[in-house]
């Protein structure tokens, strides 16, 4: 009887978890099968199961999603099931304890519905999180053998739970099956690899728990893999190739509506170098179509379970002293083969983007070339060149000494920056100046110019950092330092001067600390300092500041990063030593504020969104009581670009995690 009992209680479990409400007519589910030793997937035994038919191959579509190929696993996926809303214990494994056991978290994308909702109008999903893992100290030294395993690197650790349901689901493509979607059948890779996944399962079912499952499914796509090669000539210093292809790229996948939704380096990875030295570049992106996505995850008959597939991850190298780069992506196609996506709406859109992305890279130059390991395949060019001169003619600038500029007087101060019908602008705009002019202007009111900071390469963006003894006596309070400088942004995109408002940010970074009077002062001397200033239509209502966070589940001011810990004199020294150190602010309280140099490729941010609030670089950190922290990127870039939607956002999706990331590089 008891037998009986339980038998019939795992089919219970599994009907439920097997039916989607709301689904379209034209969409079978792939059923989650627990694996019990009392029972059998979908209610079927294995020898009774029927084997799967192919769907006929249309002649106008080359890579059809529903092509069988052979299936060397029957299970897709692992499932882990909750009948709870889970969803703040799952940022809480993911973003605090896998780097316990070496996985780190490469690009998170918290409650994508929200995105959904705020474009579209509508979601069906409480939450749905894509959450990039990767262990690259493992997963490094198999690109020796087959770098086409980035092709899953980092992977989605999905997490989502439906409004209409009480079931949260955190799952992943299992290792077998991203093997052999890629093609590799190296058996001490392949063993390796699988290896590596077992102490991540292990940590989610000591610390989640849940019921384990798995998605099953008998077919792969025909053709699983686009790959592609692209020949230049190349330079004395290849990141000169290397910067330009990628902002190319990266145009060319955003005029066609796709997102770059991150981007992992792994010769700038924490396994260090010295594990792919045969590698001169090695990066992946991780990239999202938008409508794609909701049309695929989201509405009504939608799959949120494909989301353990997104976001596509495309790799990218170049072997030492080449001058090819190789670029892999699996197709779309897997999606629709193992899911049994093959609804019209859903399978047309995995055929349009797997024509549209190679079609994307043949026009930027690149071949196809067989799904094959690139490592026993001769590339079409040679594997050793010598390098070229750059294509720019290169130029050895002398450095000319800064121009001096006399002091200007301000006969009418501007009352731009106070609050009018409750709403304050974040910067005072002015006549453009030159840098020396501004410094001069600033020095002559009596303010400490602490640095000056070229931005982008032309020279068209320079920030220009000050502070005073009222700045410094409001900073110095406990998780206050921030507010110890501002900045003034020279902007020859925009010709004009740009001033981040002290009443502003005070208000949002001194939280319960705010001192209006002090701040007021500071504004009023500022006004007096520069003639002409207006307010930027860029700012917000000012009660708002101080509870300020861009949108559900993004950080408020308190939710700082750490990016280092230790004694505080090391800490600076270490920072110091590494070069990137713009300023250094010593406050009354002991505390020191450091001013960080953002790596190049992540500076590019700023003209994408908005070159005129620019002046968030360099990026501060506060070294206070043992521990270097910074404001969460995604509350700060918010607050200074208070204008940005959430599509915006989205544009500049790998940009937070890149902004941690140099600043944890100081302190390494």
């Amino acid at each position: 009887m008891k037998k009986l009992f339980e038998i019939l209680l795992v089919a219970v479990i599994f009907f439920s978890l097997g039916m989607y409400v709301g689904q379209d007519k034209d969409v079978v589910d792939t059923p989650i099968a627990v694996t019990t030793a009392d029972t059998v997937p979908d209610k079927v035994k294995p020898e009774q199961k029927p084997e799967a038919k192919p769907e006929p191959v249309s002649s106008s579509v080359p890579v059809p999603a529903s092509v069988a190929a052979p299936v060397r696993s029957k299970n897709l996926a692992v499932v882990y099931t909750f009948d709870e809303d889970i969803e703040r214990k799952y940022n809480d494994l993911i973003e605090k304890k896998l780097k316990t056991i070496g996985f780190s978290l490469a690009d998170p994308h918290k409650r994508v519905n929200d995105h959904y909702k705020e474009k579209y109008g509508s979601t069906k999903l409480d939450f749905l999180s894509f959450m990039s893992v990767v262990n690259d100290e493992k997963i490094k030294p198999l690109f020796n053998i087959d770098p086409r395993i980035a092709a899953f690197s980092p992977f989605n650790l999905l997490g989502y739970k439906k409004l209409d349901e009480n079931q949260t689901y955190v799952m992943h493509l299992l290792p077998e099956v991203i093997l052999d979607i890629i093609g590799i059948t190296d058996e001490k890779l392949r063993a390796e690899y699988i290896e590596s996944f077992k102490p991540l399962d292990a940590m989610i079912e000591e610390e989640l728990g849940g019921t384990k499952s798995y998605i099953e499914y008998d077919k792969l796509a025909e053709k699983r893999m686009m790959n592609f090669e692209l020949t230049f000539d190349r330079p004395k210093d290849l990141t000169d190739f290397t910067d330009d292809f990628q902002e190319k790229f990266e145009e060319a996948m955003e005029d066609s509506d796709y997102l770059i939704a991150g981007f992992f380096d792994f010769k700038e990875s924490s396994a260090g170098e010295g594990t792919i030295p045969d590698y001169d570049a090695f990066w992946t992106y991780a990239l999202c179509h938008f409508k794609f996505s909701y049309t695929v995850f989201d509405n009504e008959g939608g799959r949120p379970k494909a989301g353990m597939f997104a976001p596509c991850a495309m790799y990218m190298y170049i072997k030492k002293d080449s001058n090819t780069l190789v670029i892999g992506m699996p197709t779309l196609a897997n999606w629709g083969a193992t899911l049994k996506i093959d609804d019209p709406k859903r399978a047309d859109f995995i055929k349009k983007l797997d024509k549209e992305i190679p079609a994307l890279l043949i026009k930027l130059g690149a071949k196809e070339v067989p799904n094959v390991n690139p490592l026993t395949r001769k590339s079409a060019a040679s594997t050793a060149v010598t390098k070229t001169a750059s294509t720019e003619a290169e130029t050895v600038e002398e450095k000319k000494p800064e121009a001096v500029a006399t002091p200007r007087k301000v006969t009418t101060p501007s009352t731009a920056g106070h609050i009018e019908k409750e709403f304050i602008s974040a910067y005072l705009r002015g006549p453009l100046a030159t840098a020396a002019q501004v410094k001069a202007d600033l020095e002559n009111a009596g303010f400490e110019v602490l640095g000056t900071h070229n931005i982008d390469k032309k020279g068209d963006l320079t920030s220009i950092i000050f502070t005073c003894p009222s700045l410094k006596k409001m900073a110095s309070k406990k998780s206050r330092g921030f507010m110890g400088v501002l900045k003034v942004l020279v902007d020859d995109v925009n010709k004009q001067i740009s001033i981040s408002n002290p009443l502003y940010f005070a208000k949002a970074y001194l939280q319960d600390d705010f001192d209006k009077v002090t701040a007021t002062k500071v504004l009023d001397k500022l006004n007096q300092t520069f003639d002409g200033l207006t307010n930027a239509k860029d700012g917000m209502e000012f009660d708002d500041l101080s509870g300020y966070h861009f949108a559900m589940s993004m950080p408020y001011y308190e939710d700082m990063e750490s990016v280092a810990s230790g004694d505080n004199a090391k800490l600076i020294e270490k920072a110091k030593a590494s070069g990137s150190v713009v300023f250094e602010l010593t406050l009354d309280n002991g505390a020191t504020l450091l001013g960080v140099k953002l790596d190049k490729r992540t500076t590019k941010f700023a003209k994408k969104i908005g070159a005129n609030n620019a002046s968030v670089i360099p990026y501060t950190v506060l070294i206070e009581n043992g521990e270097a922290k910074v404001l969460a990127p995604k509350y700060n870039l918010a607050l200074h670009y208070p204008l940005l939607s959430m599509t915006g956002f989205m544009t500049i999706a790998t940009v937070p995690g890149a902004i941690i990331k140099d600043c944890k590089k100081i302190f390494q």
